[in-house]
């Protein structure tokens, strides 16, 4: 009920009506007579106090009480009429009377609120205008931090007694300063800005030079210091070691303790063959004297090798002796082999069974021919000239790992190829450094697949196996591919009697005659062999490039101004030598045998509307010795070849002129950049015969046409300061 309320809100209400009456009673009893507007201002600002006073959580709890209660009395009336009784009568009046109060209550509640809602939007609205004045005053303040910027750029851009400076001449100043400081497209032209800019270029280059002193005075000054304690050091450790060399002779000699550097790896290096003592001896002999990048290392089981060193020697003993004692050791061994069978079927008759040794011997033998020697040889050369992105930072370039293996039964090395610090990605650039085909045709036709010693055949016939078995049963073995170039590098020379007949000449003489040739060999076959893997680096990176879509191929700035392309390459992907030939493009490569099956090929597709150009690509094994050669198909109002269509074998020409020697880092894609704008020019000299014409002409050229051949402007000529396309 409302007179009697549950909280203390209604309590003090009551109380300050009292107050408030007697205020009243005690005013009017005084003689001051108080204005209509002053009461209104009063109560303005009471019921502001108040509301600033009380809680607007409370009061919104007392009006749902409030309400809460209005229905109950609502409900209680209703009861009471339905009644109608005199006493329900004499309630119901009391209950208009608490309704009444109550709503009495929700009127001030609500006038409370309005108020707190009209305080609200005057706060809002002050903080706004404390907000607009305060972003008024930063844009002021960053104005005025721009204008003095703008000050500071002046007074730096300000020069003066620039006329005493000694400049380098314009010549010069072109050739070395970037493009970023020279800015020829307008220095050329306007004499301020090209004083400018060369005073910057010498300002530039002077830092440099006082930053690159300081840097030499200091490593000079570090250096002396050095120098100065290592020879302090090494004179005070002098006598202390010849006292200790001479006070451990009598230790060393029990030991058998050599005192020289690297005595452990000599140790090792007595226990290879001949043929891999040379090439070890010789390449780490090379690499101290003229190539840091390259390392060797041994390989194996030394226990091994000490056991296989007699067998060895002896079998080489019995493969030089001459033709007469050859035979008639082949004859004694027949005749052994024949003894031991007869021997082993009188032994197999006993056990049942006969008819499974001979398959065993002939295993054996093979497992005997075939067994490399334990120790083996890995030369790493690493790449000098290579892309930067394969290189990490402040590392040498990635390695190619060759591990020579020796036959003895065959006399034949062999090598393993392995990739050092590169780990290759994509499916057609993954090609170009397979390890199966990166050194082929390093040597004109020498693909690791023909056995350089022709006693090898022999020894496969009498063991039933053919010649062309040789590559398959060494792969099966992991035993590499005995390479002619390889054989050279460890002093095998199988097509001439030196080696062979070396038992019947005094050792020593053949020794330093193949010594003396080795010094000759070596390092124009280790400079071949980085060569090979720097151009495959290059080459690997290009394709990458071209297969993952990193070249820009929108623009064509091969004579220095950016010609805007506008074909697309849509796909680039390796292909097969099978798909190559059944292409029917390269008719003329395969016929003249500059295209064969140990190249690699790859295929582009360019389009422009409706035309699609199709350039198969092969990329010579001897790469960049040779260039890669292009061939195209273009489908476009019929399908044109160079066969059929001289435009074609312009293109073509155009596109094969390029030297990869010249443009080893971006051979393929200035290629594929001329391949692109030849069918630019193609469908915009011809496209104007055809309706509806599909193609504008957006290219400079002088003439479409040209002669009786009709020749296009393919080639891309300079013209001042731009370039145009003429004929060939």
């Amino acid at each position: 009920m409302v007179s009697k309320p549950d909280n203390a809100e209604s309590v003090t209400d009551k109380k300050r009506r009292k107050t408030s009456s007697s205020n009243a009673a005690d005013n009017s009893s005084t003689s001051v007579k108080v204005s209509k507007e002053d009461v209104y201002m009063n109560t303005i600002a009471f019921e502001e106090q108040e509301a600033s006073k009380r809680s607007p959580v409370k009061d919104a709890a007392l009006f749902h009480a409030t309400c809460d209660e209005l229905r109950t009395l609502f409900a209680d009336i209703a009861k009471l009429k339905a009644d109608s009784t005199e006493d329900s009568k004499v309630k119901i009046a009391d209950k208009r009377i608490e309704g009444s109060l109550a709503f009495v209550l929700l009127k001030k509640l609500n006038r409370l609120d309005k108020v707190r809602i009209r305080e609200g939007r005057d706060a809002l609205h002050k903080e706004k205008l404390r907000v607009d004045s305060n972003r008024l005053q930063l844009q002021n303040l960053l104005y005025e931090a721009e204008h003095l910027k703008r000050e500071v750029q002046r007074c730096y851009m300000f020069k003066s007694q620039d006329e005493e400076i000694e400049l380098v001449p314009e010549e010069e100043f072109y050739e070395q300063a970037p493009e970023s400081v020279s800015r020829p497209g307008s220095t050329k032209t306007d004499e301020h800005a090209r004083r400018i800019a060369r005073l910057e270029w010498e300002l530039q280059q002077r830092k440099e030079l006082d930053a690159h002193l300081k840097e030499l005075l200091t490593l000079k000054q570090a250096i002396e210091k050095d120098i100065v304690a290592k020879t302090e050091r090494l004179e005070s450790l002098g006598p202390r070691l010849r006292d200790l060399l001479i006070a451990t002779r009598p230790l060393q000699e029990a030991l058998e303790m050599p005192i020289e550097k690297g005595w452990k790896i000599r140790q090792t290096v007595r226990l290879l063959p001949q043929p891999l003592y040379l090439l070890y001896a010789n390449v780490t002999a090379y690499g101290e004297a003229s190539d840091n990048l390259l390392a060797t290392s041994i390989q194996g089981d030394e226990e091994e090798a000490r056991q296989m060193a007699a067998a060895v020697n002896s079998y080489e003993l019995e493969a030089h002796c001459a033709r007469d004692s050859s035979n008639n050791s082949r004859d004694r061994a027949d005749s052994d082999n024949d003894e031991n069978e007869h021997e082993t079927e009188r032994g197999m008759k006993k056990r049942h069974h006969r008819g499974h040794m001979k398959p065993n011997l002939d295993e054996q033998r093979r497992e005997k021919l075939f067994k490399p020697h334990p120790l083996s040889v890995t030369i790493t050369i690493r790449a000098k000239d290579c892309p930067r992105e394969l290189c990490a930072e402040r590392q040498p370039g990635p390695g190619l790992s060759l591990t020579f293996s020796y036959l003895p039964n065959m006399q034949v090395i062999t090598v393993n190829i392995a990739l050092v610090d590169l780990h290759s990605s994509g499916a057609a650039a993954g090609d170009v450094l397979s390890t199966e085909t990166v050194l082929n045709e390093l040597c004109r036709g020498d693909k690791g697949e023909d056995c350089p010693n022709p006693k090898v055949k022999y020894q496969l016939q009498d063991l039933s196996i053919e010649i062309g078995q040789l590559p398959r049963l060494l792969r099966e073995k992991n035993l590499g591919k005995p390479f002619l170039w390889s054989q050279q590098l460890c002093g095998l020379d199988h097509t001439s009697t030196a080696y062979t007949c070396v038992l019947s000449r005094d050792l020593a003489n053949e020794h330093a005659e193949v010594t003396d040739k080795l010094h000759e060999t070596i390092p124009s076959i280790i400079r071949s062999v980085r060569g090979r893997w720097e151009a495959r680096l290059k080459l690997y990176k290009q394709i990458h490039d071209l297969e993952s879509k990193m070249i820009d191929t929108s623009i064509n700035d091969e004579r220095g101004h950016p010609i805007r392309i506008s074909s697309t390459v849509l796909q680039w992907s390796s292909i097969s030598f099978e798909d190559y030939v059944s292409s029917g493009v390269a008719k003329m490569f395969l016929a003249d045998g500059m295209a064969t099956a140990s190249d690699l090929y790859f295929r582009a597709i360019v389009i422009r509307g409706s035309a699609k150009l199709e350039c198969y690509i092969c990329v010579p094994c001897r790469y960049p010795d040779s260039s890669p050669l292009w061939s195209f198909s273009l489908n476009w109002n019929g399908k044109h070849t160079s066969s059929c269509n001289s435009s074609v074998r312009e293109m073509e020409y155009w596109c094969n002129s390029l030297s990869a020697v010249d443009h080893s880092f971006d051979v393929l894609p200035k290629q594929l950049k001329r391949a692109m704008s030849c069918l630019d020019i193609y469908l915009e000299t011809e496209g104007p015969y055809y309706t509806p014409a599909e193609f504008t002409q957006d290219k400079s050229f002088l003439k479409p046409f040209r002669g009786r051949t009709r020749a296009q402007p393919f080639r891309i000529a300079p013209n001042g300061s731009s370039s145009l396309f003429t004929q060939i």
